[in-house]
This record gives C-alpha cells, sequence and structure tokens, in this order.
C-alpha cells in the first residue's frame, strides 16, 4: 500500500502544477454544478409533495362527502365517517 502510494505521489509531483489546479477547478465546478441541481431537485421534489398532499385533501373531502351524502339515512356510519375524516 505505502509503495502505491509513494507511486502516486511520484507520478503527481511529475504533473505540471497548472494541470493540477485546474483538474482541482474542474472538479470544484461540477461540484458546485451538481449542488445547484440537488437543490433544484430538492425544491422540486417538495412542490410536487405539496401538490399531491393537496390533491389528496380534496380526494379524502370529496368522497367523505358522498359517502355522507350516501349514508344520510343510517347515523352510525355517519359518525364513523365524521370520526375519522377527524383524525386524517
Amino acid at each position: 500500500y505505502q509503495e502505491e502510494i509513494q507511486e502516486l505521489n511520484e507520478v503527481a509531483r511529475h504533473r505540471p502544477r497548472s494541470t493540477l489546479v485546474m483538474g482541482i477547478q474542474q472538479e470544484n465546478r461540477q461540484i458546485r454544478e451538481l449542488q445547484q441541481e440537488n437543490k433544484e431537485l430538492r425544491t422540486s421534489l417538495e412542490e410536487h409533495q405539496s401538490a399531491l398532499e393537496l390533491i389528496m385533501s380534496k380526494y379524502r373531502e370529496q368522497m367523505f362527502r358522498l359517502l355522507m351524502a350516501s349514508k344520510k339515512d343510517d347515523p352510525s356510519v355517519i359518525m364513523k365517517l365524521k370520526e375519522q375524516h377527524s383524525k386524517v
């Protein structure tokens, strides 16, 4: 392992410093670009989650209303539905 490390260090030392610096700068740019892309993806994910939560909330509300309308005659079913809706 130590021999390989020494060999790699020697190879790196034989490369011009400007080449090493340019390589590091390029890596830094790529890292910044990836960080920006991750930030945009996180924002997009949060927006999608928010939209899905809103859609599901509206869906539950509509289903609750539909069940209430179809079960008007049975008070026990209405009470169960109200309890479930309040928990959600």
